[in-house]
């Protein structure tokens, strides 16, 4: 970390921010005694984002074992993707955050990414019916208290973009879900795939990290963003 004058922090602001935005920290004193930082904005809301992380292995029982036919976990560690740079907005759904939640074995896989966004490396994209399935699962329980720490954490602006159910999301999910529509051939896509890829687009993402296999084979969609 940098220590600057204050007169020499002011003429170096701009610098500071750019450096500020690629994770660096100035110290900032007077008179020869620190008195402030510049810090990246996510690391102000730190103890916020590690609630993330305590999540695992909270919901052991509150989905059904096993959980639907997914497809198993790249070999490649997430966090080693080249295309998944510091600041990358990645779309996340329910198949990849549930055994996260539940603590199964697989879940190791799902660790970097958690990491990721709780240290603010990356940004997460939640559809609102990823985050209904994730309260779903201890309401089948009677869990309300685990239910309300799931939507606070999951909601938490700091590290997810949480998109709603707009009129614009509903026209791109439709459009998605015509035959043909992402390729040539391609049969009438799943009403709830295409609110998941029509949310994690109007999120801003440019990855997407899921384990159905019906939203995987839809992948890449020509004419957007190369999510």
């Amino acid at each position: 970390m940098d220590t600057l004058g204050v007169l020499e922090a002011r003429k170096r602001f701009p610098e500071l921010l750019d450096r500020a935005h690629g994770g660096e920290e100035t110290l900032i004193s007077r008179h020869g005694h620190p008195v402030a930082a510049l810090v990246p904005l996510w690391r102000r809301h730190r103890p916020q984002r590690q609630a993330l992380i305590a999540l695992k292995g909270s919901g052991r029982a509150c989905w059904p074992d096993p959980l639907p036919p997914s497809q198993p976990w790249p070999v490649q560690p997430l966090e080693s993707s080249a295309s998944l740079t510091l600041g990358s907005v990645v779309a996340v759904d329910a198949t990849a955050l549930i055994p996260y939640l539940r603590g199964d074995a697989s879940s190791r896989h799902a660790e970097p990414l958690i990491a990721a966004i709780a240290a603010g490396r990356w940004r997460g994209v939640l559809s609102m019916a990823t985050l209904m399935t994730l309260m779903e699962g201890p309401l089948r329980l009677g869990d309300e208290a685990l239910a309300a720490r799931y939507e606070a954490v999951f909601s938490d602006p700091t590290a997810w973009t949480l998109v709603s159910l707009t009129p614009q999301v509903a026209l791109a999910a439709a459009r998605l879900q015509r035959p043909g529509s992402h390729t040539a051939m391609a049969p009438a896509m799943a009403p709830e795939v295409a609110l998941e890829l029509a949310s994690a687009l109007q999120g801003g993402a440019t990855a997407m990290i899921s384990r159905d296999p019906r939203l995987l084979a839809t992948l890449p969609l020509p004419g957007s963003p190369p999510l």
